[in-house]
């Protein structure tokens, strides 16, 4: 486990606003119209601390400092408050799950050091640099933090419960509806004995990104800013692996072109097929755009690379095809395939608790959107400043 703290963040003022009209989705999620309708939903929604308030406008140096000043005007407005003492939090959602039930997601926030990987948190998926200059530039700008690292691990109940700090332990902060009908509770745990022994407890356990592992490296590069003495730790949610409300779909991936500026739609078809299909194994399906549909069958296999891995290597022997488009939903990704002149859908597999902790603990590293976790962690609960020393 990476140095979990507490620290003195900001809250919003359940007797100025309702905590659910300022949370929203993390940013990579927020497509423009979604971002509208936030912005629509309430003044105070936390959508423009990390996004601004033009939807469909590409974020530059302007619009990351007008994020930071309108996370700081809330605060001076009294609509999101500074905690009085470094906490860590108990935090859950119960949601809408993708099967049309309901599922409960809990764990703790707190924020972490940033240390190399390895060095307690594990990655596993690759880390594109452009995405981390971006976020560091806005990190700059902004000063502030409010994106939280979504982190993994096995036996976090068990631990906590060991030292008190169970789903019910501290206290109640706000219990509220977001935009979607989710509800958030957070609450607080800011005694300083107890605090001590949380942070001793989770130190031993091995822990991974599930999600945010651009955040985390933000926070790295941080790591020793003179003018971002708090940079070096990033808000994080924690929670164990194994519970039910927890859940990890495919990210399905599609390759297009166009006819005569590629190979042959079915040559690519038979390779896939020739090298992936065991007989056997985990059924997934390949389509064509010309209306063939295969059904593949791969053996699990630890001692090779993820499929995503092994399917990406096949597509990369034939030149030009260039990076796949990555839906998770299998309608958006029919619909992509049938507006694509020329295509091949591979409907994946998810990738199993089991197996995403056995390969991510021996350090492989997936190719980028090959799990999507469910549900993501929102942004607003509660956020913190960066120029200053809140651990």
């Amino acid at each position: 486990m990476p140095r979990m703290k507490a620290f003195r963040g900001f809250v919003p003022n359940p007797d100025r606003v309702d905590p659910g009209a300022v949370i929203c989705p993390p940013y990579d999620v927020i497509p423009d119209e979604m971002h509208g309708q936030l912005l629509n939903h309430a003044p105070e929604n936390a959508v423009r601390w990390i996004l601004g308030d033009e939807p469909g406008v590409t974020p530059d140096e302007n619009v990351f400092r007008k994020c930071g000043e309108s996370m700081r005007a809330a605060v001076e407005a009294g609509t999101i408050i500074h905690e009085e003492k470094p906490a860590i939090y108990r935090y859950s959602i119960r949601y809408g799950n993708r099967a049309g039930g309901t599922s409960l997601l809990q764990g703790v926030i707190a924020v972490a050091e940033a240390r190399p990987w390895g060095e307690g948190v594990e990655r596993h998926e690759e880390i594109r640099p452009h995405t981390v200059a971006r976020l560091v530039a806005q990190a700059r700008l902004t000063t502030i933090d409010t994106g939280v690292v979504q982190l993994s691990c096995e036996g976090l109940e068990e631990v906590l419960a060991g030292v008190d700090a169970g789903p019910e332990a501290g206290e109640l902060v706000f219990e509220s509806k977001d935009f979607k009908g989710d509800v958030h509770t957070l609450r607080r745990i800011d005694d300083p004995d107890h605090v001590r022994a949380i942070e001793e407890a989770l130190e031993p356990l091995p822990s991974a990104v599930a999600d945010g592992h651009h955040r985390y490296t933000t926070a790295i590069e941080l790591s020793g800013d003179d003018q971002l003495v708090g940079g070096g730790f990033v808000l994080s949610f924690i929670g164990d692996l194994r519970q039910e409300g927890l859940h990890i779909h495919p990210t399905h991936r599609i390759w297009s072109w166009k006819p005569g500026d590629g190979p042959d739609l079915e040559l690519v078809a038979d390779r896939i097929i020739e090298v992936l299909d065991d007989g056997e194994g985990e059924e997934w399906s390949l389509v064509a755009s010309n209306g063939k549909e295969w059904t593949l069958k791969t053996r699990p296999d630890l001692d090779q690379p993820t499929l995503a891995r092994r399917l990406a290597d096949v597509v990369g022997e034939f030149d030009d095809l260039g990076s796949p488009a990555t839906p998770h939903l299998e309608p958006v990704a029919r619909e992509h395939l049938d507006r694509s002149e020329h295509g091949l859908l591979c409907l994946l597999p998810p990738v199993g608790k089991e197996e995403f902790w056995s390969r991510t603990l021996a350090q492989e590293v997936f190719p980028p959107k090959t799990t999507f976790f469910e549900p993501k962690i929102s942004t607003g609960m509660v956020v913190r400043y960066t120029d200053e020393e809140d651990v």
